[in-house]
């Protein structure tokens, strides 16, 4: 290689690591709220320039000098910038460029950098992985010319040799892109564990991951996957909005009826919202005021395929939680606040307000009179505290490409489970039902009101695009 080459070399990487360095800088100056020291490119650019100059006047042992001074500046840019990416991982700067759409030149800056990295740390095979993905995939390369993409990469690197076990792992990983296509069914996928299957394969690849040969099998499973994962997704997310929408119709036609049954029956004296017992005596033996939800209640919605069944039990779990939190509330009112028309219950991301006969709903010896009824507003203020906090959570991560779908999925779940409340409060508002029962019909109406109306708040989460 002449000097002239030498020195263009040197510019272009200088170039490319210039990009990666300020990106570098970036991500780290958001994680530590403050400016990494930069890596001193500007020492590299002022020695290739003198001895561009040198060379023009013929100073050729001068200049190699100088360019032997570039490539000890520059390696000690490599390795501030190795140091800053064991700051930086996998999940940080995948966050970082989908916030910040990268154009095509840092995108293939990047990759190069990694590709030419030596040592390379262990999630630097996470962070190239995805770089490929997203490079090759706003690209739209087809399938087929992808190798030939790849080896472009790969124009002035020194050349590799695939090792023969690493043909085995890349043979079984093409196996896994032609089966991607059988799976009809979102969960079916997820639950194959294709992606476990795939990186485990990249992990035993050890360097040989970053082959040439290596690499279009990796991207193409990559693309392949993704496409197909996305599909199903997508489909999956339109039949649950669908679904939902459908259940808060129904919601809603339930409540009706209940508003109707109660303006049928001839509520028992002593039946008022607030009153869970019928004269002045029981209701002073309710003395304190102390809470503990019912034991009793294990009845789960039959969620069928809204959300996974495996998912059903932490999120009853999570209910649960958030009646015991209820509970604990009011049990540890002070005096002046128990009496209060409405006391606050703080929620992790907002508030809810409880009215007297709601707090009352937790007293044991006022629950213990009637415990189908108050066993429901229990339930039912729980689930419309549980929605209240996953919409201020679904809102808040919306935007992200990963972390919505578990708000949306407890949203989903919570939905089904207060048309299911509501169903047990309408065959709890009958004719004949127990005296202490029928006094906490109204109160159980202006529940399921509210369970409804807080059904209208998450509603345009079922309605509007999937996040991306």
């Amino acid at each position: 290689m002449s000097s002239e080459e030498r020195i263009r070399s040197l510019e272009e990487e200088v170039a490319q690591l210039d990009r990666v360095a300020r990106l570098g800088e970036a991500i780290l100056a958001e994680l530590m709220k403050s400016s990494p020291p930069p890596g001193n490119l500007e020492q590299v650019r002022h020695f290739l320039r003198s001895a561009k100059d040198l060379l023009k006047h013929g100073e050729q042992e001068t200049a190699q000098e100088l360019m032997q001074k570039a490539e000890e500046a520059l390696h000690a840019v490599r390795q501030w910038l190795a140091v800053g990416d064991l700051g930086i991982s996998p999940f940080l700067l995948r966050s970082h460029l989908e916030k910040n759409r990268l154009n095509g030149e840092l995108q293939q800056a990047l990759i190069l950098y990694f590709l030419r990295k030596h040592p390379h740390a262990e999630n630097d095979r996470d962070k190239l992985d995805y770089l490929l993905s997203a490079y090759f995939s706003t690209a739209a390369t087809p399938l087929q010319e992808i190798p030939a993409a790849v080896a472009e990469f790969f124009a002035e690197l020194p050349p590799r040799e695939l090792q023969p076990a690493a043909e085995t792992m890349l043979h079984e990983l093409q196996s896994l892109v032609a089966r991607i296509q059988d799976f009809t069914d979102f969960d079916q996928l997820v639950h194959a564990r294709i992606v476990e299957r795939a990186r485990a394969l990249k992990i035993n690849l050890g360097e040989d991951f970053y082959d040439p040969d290596a690499l279009p099998t990796i991207i193409r499973f990559n693309l392949a996957f993704r496409r197909h994962f996305e599909k199903l997704l997508h489909k999956q997310l339109t039949d649950v909005r669908q679904g939902i929408r459908q259940q808060i119709e129904e919601a809603w036609t339930v409540t009706r009826a209940i508003e109707a049954a109660c303006e049928k029956l001839a509520l028992p004296a002593g039946a008022r919202a607030g009153a869970g017992v019928d004269n002045e005596e029981e209701e002073a033996a309710a003395e304190p005021r102390v809470g503990r939800p019912l034991e009793t209640l294990e009845e789960r919605p039959p969620i069928d395929r809204l959300v996974r069944r495996g998912e059903d039990p932490q999120k009853e779990s999570e209910l649960r939680g958030i009646i015991t939190r209820l509970a604990r509330f009011v049990e540890k009112l002070p005096p002046d606040q128990s009496k209060a028309e409405r006391v606050a219950f703080p929620l992790r991301e907002a508030q809810l307000d409880l009215a007297t006969w709601e707090r009352e709903a937790f007293v044991p010896s006022v629950a213990g009179t009637a415990p189908e009824s108050v066993r429901a507003i229990q339930y039912a203020l729980g689930v419309i505290a549980w929605i209240e906090e996953e919409l201020v959570r679904y809102q808040k991560t919306r935007g992200d490409r990963y972390l919505w779908k578990t708000h949306f999925d407890l949203l989903s779940y919570a939905v089904v489970r207060a048309g299911e409340l509501l169903k047990s409060i309408r065959g709890l508002i009958r004719e004949g039902a127990p005296r202490e029962e029928a006094a906490w019909f109204m109160p159980l109406l202006q529940t399921a009101l509210r369970l409804a109306t807080t059904l209208n708040h998450v509603a345009p989460v079922f309605s509007e695009p999937a996040a991306s």
